[in-house]
């Protein structure tokens, strides 16, 4: 017959177990591309956002390649009037690009 320390132990393991799995499985979420990890999280139970470290697992998911100083890579994008596109490397040493995304109101 197991003692009871014996036994907290064997929970112990299993819960730091379950949380690693779980933190593993979030981690899978938030590599995937933006409109389904929304869909993915908005069915997340509230509580999750208090026990899992999500501004660290979102840090490293969605770090990327791209360091400091290395050249930004390539796009084309719809202007904003819809008359055109632009692409980044047509400014490639001509000017400066500043690149703003979300709202800056």
């Amino acid at each position: 017959m197991r003692s009871l320390g014996h036994v907290f132990i064997a929970l112990g393991v299993a819960a730091a177990a379950a949380y690693a799995g779980f933190l593993v499985y979030i981690d899978s979420i938030m590599r995937r591309p933006p409109e389904e990890f929304a869909r993915r999280i908005a069915g997340m139970p509230g509580v999750a956002f208090l026990v899992l470290p999500f501004e660290t697992l979102w840090t490293r998911a969605r770090s990327g390649p791209l360091q400091v100083g290395d050249m930004a890579p390539d796009f084309n994008l719809e202007t904003v009037n819809k008359t055109g596109r632009v692409r980044l490397s047509d400014f490639r040493g001509v000017r400066p690009v500043v690149l703003i995304f979300g709202s800056y109101t």
